[in-house]
C-alpha cells in the first residue's frame, strides 16, 4: 500500500458514524455496507407491542406488512396464553 500512518492519524478524533451506538454502526457511510441476511436480524425497530416496524436497512414497513404482523403475533399470543409479553 501506498498510505503510510502518520502521528496525525493516531491523535485524529474519532468520526461520529464509529462512535458506540452510532446509526452507522461503525461503518464509515461513504462505504458501500453488504449485509447477508442470514447473519442479521430482518427487523431493527419495534413499536412498544413488540411489532417491527423497520427492516434491516432501517426503512420503514409498509402498513400492510406491520398489520400482517400484528396478526401473527396476536395469534401466537394466544397458542401460548394472554399473560406472555
Amino acid at each position: 500500500p501506498t498510505f503510510k500512518f502518520g502521528v496525525e492519524d493516531y491523535i485524529a478524533d474519532t468520526p461520529d458514524w464509529a462512535v458506540f451506538g452510532a446509526d452507522e454502526e461503525g461503518f464509515d457511510p461513504t462505504d458501500n455496507r453488504h449485509r447477508k441476511k442470514k447473519k442479521h436480524p430482518k427487523y431493527a425497530k419495534f413499536d412498544e407491542e413488540g411489532v417491527p416496524t423497520h427492516d434491516t436497512f432501517n426503512e420503514p414497513l409498509p402498513a400492510e406488512d406491520i398489520s400482517k404482523l400484528r396478526i401473527q403475533l396476536e395469534e401466537k399470543k394466544r397458542q401460548i396464553g394472554d399473560d406472555v409479553t
